[in-house]
């Protein structure tokens, strides 16, 4: 049952007070490759430490094609991207998976693989789970070559420097690189929010929906640009967070009903940012007069509140 808006807002005034995280770090950021201890190479936990862009090795990039002019790209914390010779490569960790087959004629590390092509682009997945259904993914595409034998490689390596326990992220304090979305709240702050039964359902390794008949939470860690920029067209407005940091409050285009809160956890090098987006969405029609951002800056602020006694 949704609590009134009343209600809501003595809850933010309550968790605006209740903690405050120290500055950040603006000297660490999480490119580099120190290791960390692994945690299980071909969990949920485990892959969060791995650095896809670390993965592609001159040994990888060699035996596809000659070396690379440019450094790999970064697509969040889980995916990167390469071009080498005439090949696009695409690794992405702890991905969601839509109808992988329920059997495989192919193992790697003990975990089944499939092959998919479309067109010029050819896909091995290896599947780490079925509920929920996630996989890693070597991906190439070429405009000249099969790149079939070239993602064969691509998963081939990737899985092998994973049960190796290479390519770790650096253990830097305050980064949210490691952090659990679906640890992000308390289950009491859950229920005040989308009211009882809620559901945790992970959709990849950093992002999670708090699932009740009700509504919905969902929280999602990204390595971006500042939502302070990328927000603008949405016309936000500031919401202070117990943390101190600064939040953009908006409703998107396509989702009226849905209202989301993005703020930047921690700063990298290159105008890059650590990221947490919370949104929140009732399931239907909202009741009416129901102010959905309120709920939204609610478990917001829940999630800011965690994160700085993390």
């Amino acid at each position: 049952m949704f609590r009134s808006a009343r209600v809501w807002t003595a809850a933010v005034v309550v968790l605006t007070l209740a903690g405050c995280a120290g500055p950040t770090d603006l000297g660490k950021t999480v490119t580099n490759r120190r290791t960390v201890k692994a945690t299980g190479s071909f969990t949920m936990d485990g892959l969060r430490t791995i650095d896809p862009c670390a993965l592609y090795t001159p040994e990888l990039l060699a035996s596809i094609g000659r070396k690379p002019d440019q450094a790999p790209s970064r697509n969040g914390y889980s995916q990167c991207g390469h071009n080498v010779s005439e090949y696009r490569l695409q690794i992405k960790l702890g991905d969601d998976l839509i109808g992988a087959p329920k059997q495989t004629s192919k193992t790697l590390a003990g975990l089944g693989v499939y092959e998919t092509r479309t067109g010029n682009v050819c896909v091995q997945t290896a599947i780490l789970g079925r509920d929920p259904e996630l996989g890693i993914i070597g991906q190439v595409g070429s405009d000249s070559a099969d790149p079939c034998p070239a993602a064969t490689k691509l998963l081939e390596s990737v899985m092998k420097q994973i049960a190796d326990g290479q390519a770790k992220y650096p253990d830097t304090p305050g980064s949210l690189v490691s952090q659990d979305p679906c640890a992000a709240m308390q289950d009491k702050d859950v229920t005040q929010i989308v009211g009882e039964g809620a559901k945790k359902q992970p959709s990849d390794i950093r992002y999670c929906r708090f699932v009740s008949k009700a509504a919905y939470i969902a929280v999602q860690y990204t390595i971006g640009r500042d939502p302070a920029t990328t927000t603008k067209s949405n016309n936000p407005t500031k919401y202070a967070l117990p943390d101190k940091k600064e939040g953009y409050v908006y409703k998107p285009e396509v989702a009226p009903n849905k209202c989301q809160v993005e703020w930047v956890h921690r700063a990298l090098e290159a105008n890059f940012t650590e990221n947490v987006s919370v949104a929140f969405e009732p399931v239907g029609d909202p009741p009416a007069g129901m102010d959905t951002c309120v709920y939204a800056k609610g478990a917001a602020a829940a999630v800011a509140t965690k994160l700085a006694k993390s």
